[in-house]
């Protein structure tokens, strides 16, 4: 058994409602004269049902972005504080010490050589022999998949504690990729028709990510934390979709980065979480009914929808994923471990209940974590 001692979440200072995001790209492309139907922008931006965005790093530039390079370095520099901030708050709220720390993964789709746990190393006082796991390239499904590979290593460490911390910034798109792709998208689509629907794919995921980081405290069997009525992670399934890596992920492109989600992962989703979760459930010998706490990354509406109808469950079994999803957006890998941190915060379900943790993510994959208080 592993434990889930306590979690934080973080958000920098920057809020934007998601009416003054919409406006700032319409207003940008109406500025470079980009022939598009501009009412698209205000459309999406709407149904993805998002109230608005924290972002690392202010739009005051958007009109005139920086280069890449400094982009990249506040973006950096951004995250490490951010990072810094929701580890410091966790272990204030757990009553331990950097030291007590035996392992610290992170999860980040942030190009930063050396990582980012590298990085909080060289601000917080963690030993010098703290065991590292850096995990880049999944995106979305990071949170879950961090708590999944915490948990099987403190099985192997069953007196050790572990942090897990996730952290995305997605804002630095805002700082001059998303600009300079749908410039150059929108001058080609007159000649090549088939740019429409990246364009379309890219106002989308433009208005659904925002930025924030989350961290959880997670201790072995035999660790003092270790506590009656914490939630214990159980098993974890992992499930990789063959033939599906166009549908999620981010691309590198002449202008910049470019995020990837394509509208078929709704369907994908179906049957990716079936085959995570009927054999998750039939080896433990439980059946969906018994399922009383589904914490579900909002990759959007559609995907809450689709997970919703595939397993037939009532309006409030996601109400957290939607709650969540309507306040902050889309946050990538920490998504799912701020639905934790509300679901540890709210009522405890009845002891010996189960809940599920899910996410999905590039490749096209999923991620199922049982736990039970």
């Amino acid at each position: 058994m592993t434990f889930i001692v306590n979690s934080a979440v973080s958000f920098p200072e920057h809020y934007y409602p998601q009416e003054v995001l919409a406006n700032a790209l319409r207003k940008y492309c109406l500025m470079m004269n980009l022939d598009f139907d501009l009412d698209n922008i205000d459309r999406f931006f709407t149904n993805v049902m998002i109230k608005g965005r924290y972002f690392m790093l202010p739009i005051d530039n958007f009109f005139e972005p920086q280069s890449i390079e400094k982009s990249m370095e506040d973006t950096i520099e951004a995250t490490v504080t951010l990072v810094e901030n929701v580890v410091s708050k966790l272990l204030k709220n757990s009553g331990l010490q950097p030291t007590d720390i035996s392992q610290l993964t992170s999860v980040s789709l942030v190009p930063a050589v050396p990582s980012l746990d590298a990085r909080l190393m060289n601000r917080m006082p963690f030993c010098a022999s703290l065991k590292r796991m850096p995990l880049g390239g999944i995106g979305c499904m990071g949170g879950a998949f961090g708590v999944a590979r915490v948990a099987d290593y403190l099985k192997g460490y069953p007196t050790e504690a572990a942090i897990l911390v996730a952290a995305e910034p997605s804002s630095s798109l805002w700082q001059g990729s998303l600009q300079r792709d749908l410039s150059s998208m929108i001058h080609r689509l007159r000649d090549d028709p088939s740019q429409y629907s990246d364009i379309i794919m890219t106002i989308v995921t433009a208005a659904l990510f925002g930025d924030g980081a989350a961290a959880v405290l997670m201790v072995g069997r035999e660790h003092p934390l270790a506590q009656a009525g914490q939630p214990q992670v159980i098993d974890s399934r992992s499930i990789l979709l063959p033939n599906t890596i166009s549908l999620m992920g981010m691309d590198i492109v002449n202008t910049g980065t470019r995020n990837i989600l394509r509208p078929e992962v709704a369907d994908f989703v179906k049957v990716g979480l079936r085959q995570a979760i009927d054999p998750l459930l039939e080896a433990h010998n439980l059946s969906i009914d018994k399922i009383s706490r589904w914490m579900v990354h909002p990759g959007g509406p559609k995907i809450l929808n689709a997970v919703e109808e595939e397993f037939g469950l009532n309006e409030q079994a996601l109400h957290l994923s939607r709650e969540v999803l309507e306040e902050v957006g889309n946050l990538s890998s920490p998504t799912v471990l701020y639905i934790l941190n509300k679901t540890l915060a709210g009522e405890p379900p009845e002891p010996g209940s189960y809940g599920l943790i899910i996410a999905m993510g590039p490749g096209f994959s999923q991620e199922v974590i049982l736990v039970q208080w």
